[in-house]
């Protein structure tokens, strides 16, 4: 818990040529550019919330209407199935957990997620997630995403490229424009859609 509390991820350094042109990414492990939420484009949150958790600010990291639901789908499909999981959940499956499907790992990522909430604000569970989660190509953050994929800073990207980038996550493989740019699209399409619906 305290790696998420004291978040003080790895960084990579860029380096320069004379005029001034990048010529490389320098990193140990995890290429990342670390973005503080002032820099995240409000957008980019919208965004976010829209596609990966609606009830976001109002939950207390746990959203149990959903998971009651996701219950029915897997009492219905006879196994486990993905989903019902809020933005602090995923946070803390990718840094503090396993990503097994077993009911003590659900259990301890829910006991997790409401402590989490208690230390955090929102505003920093949001930073947090957007700098750890990986975005495919090996891009950890959003930033990071950003220079990869579109070589622009994070206040440069059109809601298009906002919308690819938040689309990521879910299956960076699958959704990475550089791979299959028409499912990408189409993700990014869903990702604005939301955003419409939840804004009207």
């Amino acid at each position: 818990m305290s790696s998420l509390v004291n978040y003080n991820p790895s960084t990579s350094s860029r380096i320069y040529d004379k005029n001034g042109e990048k010529i490389a990414n320098v990193f140990d492990k995890k290429h990342r550019f670390y973005a503080p939420f002032s820099e995240i484009p409000p957008r980019a949150i919208e965004a976010l919330v829209a596609i990966e958790d609606t009830t976001f600010f109002e939950h207390p990291g746990i959203n149990i209407d959903a998971i009651f639901r996701a219950a029915i789908k897997v009492l219905r499909a006879g196994k486990a199935v993905e989903g019902a999981s809020t933005i602090t959940q995923q946070l803390v499956k990718n840094k503090l957990l396993t990503r097994e499907k077993k009911l003590s790992r659900k259990i301890k990522e829910a006991i997790y997620s409401i402590k989490l909430e208690s230390l955090l604000t929102k505003e920093q569970i949001l930073e947090r997630y957007l700098n750890e989660i990986y975005f495919g190509h090996g891009y950890y953050g959003i930033k990071t995403a950003a220079d990869g994929y579109f070589h622009k800073d994070l206040n440069d990207l059109t809601l298009k490229e906002i919308a690819i980038l938040v689309g990521l996550p879910k299956a960076p493989s699958t959704y990475a424009p550089t791979k299959n740019y028409d499912i990408s699209m189409g993700r990014a399409n869903r990702v604005i859609n939301r955003m419409h619906v939840l804004a009207g």
